[in-house]
């Protein structure tokens, strides 16, 4: 292609690649840069893109079938859905000269959309039964048996109101899960202070910590890089762990937050910060901290004969930290001993994530 070609070639923001008979690629634009890292004319398509329908189609059509189009999945680096189409270039002869378009289109928001929504409904129903079970009984009796009782009014009044504020954090924290995962294969490209995200964080929460006695001990290089993040996302991320840290670690004990650059982030070979958290708790079973960033599971209740949750989690806050991290490019790291406390260690990208992604 000539220069220009080319130029307008990379506006259409549909991935398209045109390969030959030999399924070597002859041109690829922008969005296909971007979407399965196809930089390198010449290469045969394979070498980019490792799935067998995609390939089959292709060898089809390049041996004279019209066209051929599907659905397939790139597991890594986060699962992505895509939809293809490929076409016999119009105009091109049937032989060995062969050329062949392929229209690739990232539709991962859509499924995603489409399973929130079935998985909202479901969790929907079946985390809000209880609570709402509870608040038709207390109005049944309030109408009823108490209804003169001054004090079991009171008594069941505060109740109510605890198990409404339940469903409001619950629906709040399902609905903020859901806009993460449906997010999740596009990383953030913004340069943050995370410093500052840490201290805006503690600012808010200062309050809450010294209602219980909790001091924060923050240890920080004053030449930490940026990272690579979503300015929100990672706030949640720190509100998340540094809330939990306070509920857990005990009264009149320290949280110890730590901030060290880092080589590598473990599972990838790019560099990033390492953000600890450390409370002085009673600390998490070895057993259930494989379980710590499942939906709806709850330390509390896990290692509590009656099952009753005193201190009013959803169950939601560490899958939602897990999804965000995995959008990040992240991880998440847990050290924890009964009776000694925990730390869980955020790690974010600090470079630019590279515009190709080999898939």
């Amino acid at each position: 292609m000539t220069l220009i070609s080319q130029e307008i070639f990379d506006r259409i923001p549909t991935a398209v690649i045109v390969v030959d008979d030999k399924r070597r690629i002859l041109h690829a634009n922008r969005a296909a840069l971007d979407l399965v890292g196809i930089n390198a004319p010449g290469r045969d398509l394979a070498l980019n893109l490792r799935h067998p329908a995609v390939l089959d189609g292709l060898d089809r059509v390049l041996k004279g079938a019209p066209d051929a189009e599907g659905e397939f999945t790139l597991p890594v680096p986060v699962s992505r859905s895509m939809s293809y189409r490929i076409d016999r270039l119009p105009g091109a002869p049937l032989d060995d000269s062969s050329i062949a378009t392929v229209v690739l289109n990232d539709i991962t928001s859509a499924k995603k959309a489409e399973e929130m929504r079935a998985d909202f409904v479901a969790n929907v129903s079946h985390e809000l039964r209880s609570p709402l079970t509870a608040l038709i009984g207390f109005i049944e009796t309030l109408r009823g048996p108490a209804s003169d009782d001054i004090d079991a009014r009171s008594r069941f009044l505060d109740i109510m109101h605890r198990e409404s504020q339940r469903m409001a954090r619950l629906i709040d924290d399902l609905l903020s899960l859901t806009r993460v995962e449906i997010n999740e294969h596009v990383p953030p490209r913004h340069a943050i202070d995370v410093s500052r995200s840490i201290n805006n964080v503690i600012e808010a929460l200062e309050p809450h910590a010294a209602q219980n006695g909790v001091t924060f001990e923050i240890d920080c290089p004053p030449d930490l890089p940026n990272a690579v993040a979503d300015s929100d996302q990672l706030h949640q991320v720190f509100r998340n762990l540094i809330e939990n840290a306070i509920k857990y670690g005990g009264e009149n004990k320290p949280i110890n937050i730590m901030l060290r650059v880092v080589d590598r982030i473990p599972g990838s070979s790019r560099p990033g910060i390492a953000i600890a958290i450390t409370d002085h708790g009673q600390g998490i079973p070895k057993e259930l901290i494989p379980r710590l960033t499942e939906r709806f599971f709850r330390v509390d209740e896990a290692r509590s004969s009656s099952g009753d949750n005193t201190i009013g989690s959803t169950g939601l806050g560490l899958a939602i930290v897990k999804h965000i991290i995995s959008r990040h490019r992240g991880h998440l790291s847990v050290q924890s001993a009964v009776g000694q406390g925990s730390t869980f260690t955020v790690f974010i990208p600090t470079e630019i994530q590279p515009r190709i992604e080999r898939s």
